[in-house]
């Protein structure tokens, strides 16, 4: 899969653990990108994945400001189009965004998906939030042993900066289920609002995703040889 399996083993234990039939995905931020890290159906994650492309949404909202975001009726959602009309598809009514920081420069979110209206008690909530905090964690041990990798093989110097921002890119594409256009965007856009070059945003992303066999980019692109 070429993507790091922990993000989805998280998810499926998180919907098991919390019950109440729900559905379950993970989303990271870093460097200015959001992916869908894992899920623990399709439908959660088609969810996220239109998220993410369209970098608007309940679990964006609360990975930048670092507050939940409760959406008590997806119906009555205002100002994240895309993700919404994704969630009437999967017949999904009720959904809640729950963030966690890694680092400065890092967040996840929990996001839990519901078919039936409305069942956040404080208590549901409250290990929601428990259960974020783990998946953060995770996350942050897993950065800080890409990073002693990196300082050891020096994988990414090797790298030129071509070769790591279309690794990037397939990562994107993998991991978002998108085309080669959308994720090139998603770098460049993500470059341009942090001020850094699509190199570093690449490394980040790399980093924080075990990129084994990725998508060629050029293969989604009649346009490149």
């Amino acid at each position: 899969m070429g993507i790091a399996s922990f993000p989805q083993e998280l998810a499926d234990r998180a919907a098991t653990i919390l019950g109440h039939g729900l559905e379950v995905s993970i989303t990271m931020r870093q460097a200015g990108v959001s992916v869908r890290a894992g899920s623990s159906t399709d439908a959660a994650a088609r969810c996220d994945q239109a998220e993410a492309l369209d970098d608007a949404g309940p679990c964006i909202d609360a990975m930048e400001d670092g507050g939940s975001r409760l959406v008590p009726s997806v119906e009555e959602s205002v100002g994240w189009e895309r993700w919404a009309r994704q969630c009437a598809e999967e017949g999904f009514v009720s959904s809640v965004a729950v963030p966690a920081i890694v680092t400065a420069d890092v967040a996840v979110a929990l996001n839990l998906y519901s078919r039936a209206p409305d069942p956040w008690t404080p208590e549901l909530l409250t290990a929601a939030d428990a259960y974020a905090q783990l998946v953060a964690s995770a996350v942050g041990l897993r950065l800080e042993l890409a990073v002693l990798e990196d300082s050891t093989a020096g994988f990414y110097r090797d790298m030129s900066d071509a070769v790591a921002t279309e690794r990037a890119v397939g990562a994107i594409m993998q991991t978002n289920q998108c085309s080669a256009d959308e994720a090139r965007r998603i770098v460049d856009s993500a470059a341009r609002h942090r001020n850094v070059s699509p190199r570093e945003v690449a490394e980040s992303l790399l980093r924080a995703l075990v990129v084994e066999d990725a998508p060629d980019p050029a293969d989604d692109d009649p346009g490149r040889s």
